[in-house]
């Protein structure tokens, strides 16, 4: 269960099972034996990526643009699908964002990764994390 930014995580669920209990509450058989719900899996609060993460959203735009050229926009996508960003930025403080190689599908039975975007993004995430944590020199 994924929410949106501002929704509380206890609202939705007690929303939910009071839905479940209302519609057992007039059936033959569930009024008699009431479902349980029971609550596993991903659950998770709403995400936005706030102005904190700009110095990281900025460093990742120069290694980009040095990958792909002085034109390259970084890409921007709201969605309510699951990332780790969120777990990142909402439970640990650590301003997140998603980048990586053109997929389609994701997830899915015939999901698809274009090869050629992934050695790319290898390219720009190796420049991200040079610029971002530094370089030590290796001696010998």
């Amino acid at each position: 269960m994924g929410l949106l930014p501002g929704w509380s995580l206890d609202d939705c669920k007690a929303e939910i099972a009071r839905c479940v209990a209302e519609a057992a509450r007039d059936h033959p058989f569930l009024s008699n034996n009431p479902p349980e719900v029971v609550w596993n899996g991903f659950q998770a609060e709403g995400y936005v990526l706030g102005a904190d993460a700009q110095p990281g959203l900025d460093t990742m735009q120069a290694a980009l643009r040095d990958v792909q050229g002085p034109e390259a926009v970084l890409p921007e996508h709201k969605m309510t699908a699951l990332t780790d960003t969120r777990f990142y930025g909402l439970y640990y403080g650590i301003p997140s964002f998603c980048f990586g190689p053109n997929a389609r599908n994701i997830h899915g039975f015939d999901e698809a990764v274009d090869l050629g975007s992934v050695a790319e993004a290898t390219r720009v995430l190796a420049l991200f994390i040079a610029r971002w944590c530094g370089l030590n020199r290796l001696e010998g």
